[in-house]
């Protein structure tokens, strides 16, 4: 079913705000806790942060027409805004807290869709126990559907995409490109993995691999390093090869710079390099890990192990 519908009886133009919210939270459910902590007051009132000593806070997105199509079920719509937040959690090490969710609505929005959405949304919340707290509903023009999550968690320290050393070991999740297939719908954000790697000092930077590797790489390491990669270990995933197949583009280009991969690319001091990635193949058999490069000196770009840049550019929202 389409995120619009010109069938008025259908459609949300026929409920009042009331309904609509009401709806929203019954179809999240057991994501949705009960007031005070949760929907039905002008805020809603938390407790501490659970003994963690920093509270993370992060927020996206989901746009008809940007982040999915009309063809595209509620349910898939509203687990991806769930799940490219948590995939930013995940890069900080974070374990999930609460949200708020906005949503601007255009009067055509499908009644049934808008609570398969929900639905979506909230199944994926009680996954990773992340409550969905309270939130705003708008409407807006028609043809319009934009949901956006304002995400909070906890964690023990700091990991950002700061502080990577020259010498430091590469390393990223998973495999990479062709999320176009419809990964970039259906993924699992790399929560443990993430606390795990956040528990682990050595670890000197993370972050969330959304915008393709030959962007997100460079963006870890700021200013004055690059990344140097071995190319061919690049973990090219099937559906780059599939998609390499039908646009004649190389499947290494679709893994650099496709985007919306959502696995995790981090840098390790190179002297516990061996050691953590030991460890971390123990720790998550499951999780494919390659190490594929070093943090060099450099002008912040992706190169090659000649040190020659790797030409092309990941998503860019203003391309």
């Amino acid at each position: 079913m389409g995120a619009l519908t010109a069938i008025k009886e259908k459609s949300v133009s026929v409920l009042t705000e009331e309904r609509i919210i009401a709806d929203v939270i019954q179809a999240m459910s057991d994501a949705c806790p009960p007031f005070p902590e949760g929907p039905g007051g002008d805020c809603a009132h938390l407790p501490e942060t659970g003994g963690r000593a920093f509270r993370v806070s992060t927020v996206d997105g989901v746009i008809l027409g940007r982040h999915f199509d009309l063809a595209c079920e509620g349910r898939r719509a509203g687990a991806k805004l769930v799940n490219r937040n948590l995939s930013d959690l995940a890069a900080a090490g974070a374990r999930p807290s609460d949200a708020l969710l906005a949503l601007t609505l255009g009067p055509d929005v499908d009644a049934g869709w808008l609570r398969d959405f929900a639905f979506g949304a909230g199944r994926a919340a009680v996954k990773a126990g992340l409550r969905i707290v309270g939130g705003d509903v708008a409407q807006g023009p028609a043809g319009v559907f934009v949901a956006t999550l304002s995400v909070q968690g906890q964690a023990h320290r700091v990991l950002s995409r700061r502080g990577t050393a020259e010498g430091d070991v590469l390393f990223v999740t998973g495999s990479l490109g062709g999320s176009a297939y419809g990964r970039h719908l259906d993924f699992a954000p790399r929560l443990a993995e993430g606390e795990w790697l956040c528990g682990r000092g050595e670890v000197t930077a993370c972050t969330d691999v959304s915008d393709g590797l030959i962007k997100d790489l460079p963006g870890m390491l700021g200013r004055g390093l690059d990344a140097k990669v071995d190319l061919t270990r690049i973990p090219v995933a099937e559906s780059a090869s599939l998609l390499s197949k039908g646009d004649g583009k190389p499947a290494l280009e679709h893994a650099l710079m496709d985007g919306e991969d959502h696995e995790l690319a981090f840098s390790v001091r190179a002297a516990e390099a061996d050691a953590l990635e030991t460890d971390f193949r123990k720790a998550f058999p499951g999780t494919a890990l390659t190490r594929i490069g070093t943090a060099a000196k450099g002008e912040g770009r992706l190169t090659d192990l000649k040190g020659e840049a790797v030409a092309g550019r990941g998503f860019s929202h203003f391309a």
